[in-house]
């Protein structure tokens, strides 16, 4: 078995920290959209809500699949890629909920992350990992 570069561990960690923010995130989102927008917009209202949702939801998916990570899963690696993509949907959201400085930072995350996921180094410990 060949030993997890550093730079998957790296990703891991990321991925954790992602998964930390996104709830946190959520949470005070959830908690103080009725301040974001006057009540009389509904619409905006429902897309902040939806976008809290999903962002908890999201982060809860990326702590359980950062421990899959970490012992080299391909499901857990194709998995956090999903939901890197989601979030990055997640953070247009944002912007059209105008709220753009977090809608910039979940797409750049979401970015880094998939960058980091795809290294070369991490591509051959995925594939070692598959076939032994």
């Amino acid at each position: 078995m060949p030993n997890r570069p550093g730079s998957v561990t790296f990703v891991a960690v990321l991925a954790y920290i992602n998964g930390i923010l996104n709830i946190i995130g959520g949470v005070v989102t959830l908690f103080t959209r009725n301040s974001m927008v006057p009540s009389s917009d509904a619409g905006a209202l429902a897309g902040i809500t939806t976008s809290a949702i999903l962002s908890i939801i999201l982060g809860i998916v990326i702590l359980i699949v950062a421990r899959g990570l970490l012992n080299g899963s391909r499901f857990a690696r194709g998995l956090v890629t999903v939901v890197m993509i989601l979030n990055a949907i997640s953070g247009v959201i944002l912007l059209f909920s105008l709220q753009f400085f977090s809608g910039i930072l979940e797409i750049l995350w979401a970015v880094v992350m998939l960058a980091l996921l795809y290294t070369r180094r991490a591509n051959a410990f995925f594939a070692a990992r598959a076939s032994g």
